[in-house]
């Protein structure tokens, strides 16, 4: 696949980052991922953390070099994570458990498989508009759904930052299987945090995106939402690639991936300190098993 790319995380308003992201892939599956912790849970960014970097491992342990069954490899993996959660609270005494949202794309053989727990998003944009946009697991998307509010009222709702399923919860996340969608060249999926989507309307989103790819788009949508949330605003991060043709010359373009040339790599992991490091590589050595033959 050749993609155009774009990946970027800001601390908005905030003193301190909880958003993480990642991009993996191989020679012929990508995976894209957004996790935003919790404000207001205790190291909601651990949470987010641990959830890009299993769900990575996982990723490259089992797409060789295409995942066999992606919604099921998506729901497992996510499943693992709200686990190792649990078990990263417990092992170090936790008063409160740490909480993320997540969501998590796979594009692999000319489809689009996705899913997503909470508020982080996904939206599908090809050349005829905004194709789907994930609905929020949230109390305004409720009322919204019954008809009992409007988007643009959610907007300034006193719930909107309240949502009602994460990983690191007592009960396991309802984690919300997207329908896979097929793509082609020309079509954008974007995945981001509410830091984002809050300030841009779907309208705006869609209209941006008509004849552009995710590289000339969202560094400006970036600004554009930092700028209305001002001196109070959310962390804000996104994700997103754009599909082009196979013919396509993208030698000496940073801003591109060609994954039959490119090394399969992470990118985008977001370390706090060297004992979180520490702390991940212990997690990731209990929660992952090696692959057959390879000593861990």
């Amino acid at each position: 696949m050749k993609l155009s790319t774009f990946q970027e995380s800001r601390i908005g308003g905030r003193s301190y980052n909880q958003d993480r992201m990642v991009t993996a892939h191989s020679r012929e599956s990508v995976m894209l991922v957004v996790a935003d912790g919790m404000g207001g849970h205790l190291q909601g960014e651990v949470a987010a953390q641990i959830t890009v970097d299993l769900m990575s491992e996982l990723f490259y342990q089992q797409a060789t070099p295409t995942l066999s069954h992606p919604n099921r490899f998506l729901v497992n993996a996510i499943s693992s994570a709200h686990q190792a959660i649990l078990d990263y609270a417990t092992d170090q005494r936790l008063p409160e458990i740490p909480s993320t949202t997540v969501v998590a794309a796979i594009l692999q053989q000319g489809m689009l498989y996705w899913c997503h727990v909470g508020d982080s998003r996904l939206y599908l944009l090809d050349r005829q508009g905004m194709r789907l946009r994930s609905r929020d697991h949230s109390q305004v998307q409720r009322l919204i759904d019954q008809g009992k509010l409007t988007e643009e009222g959610a907007r300034t709702h006193p719930d909107r930052n309240k949502i009602y399923n994460c990983l690191g919860a007592s009960s396991d996340p309802d984690i919300d299987i997207g329908e896979k969608q097929s793509f082609d060249a020309g079509t954008s999926i974007v995945l981001c945090s509410d830091g984002l989507w809050s300030q841009i309307s779907d309208g705006e989103m869609e209209k941006v995106f008509i004849g552009r790819v995710v590289s000339q788009v969202l560094p400006a949508l970036m600004n554009v939402a930092e700028r209305r949330a001002g001196r109070t605003g959310d962390n804000l991060s996104a994700v997103a690639v754009t599909v082009l043709d196979d013919g396509a010359d993208i030698s000496g373009r940073p801003d591109t991936l060609d994954t039959l040339v490119m090394p399969p790599r992470h990118a985008g992991r977001m370390i706090l300190d060297p004992n979180l490091e520490l702390m991940h590589q212990e997690i990731l050595a209990s929660r992952v098993a090696a692959p057959a033959g390879k000593k861990t």
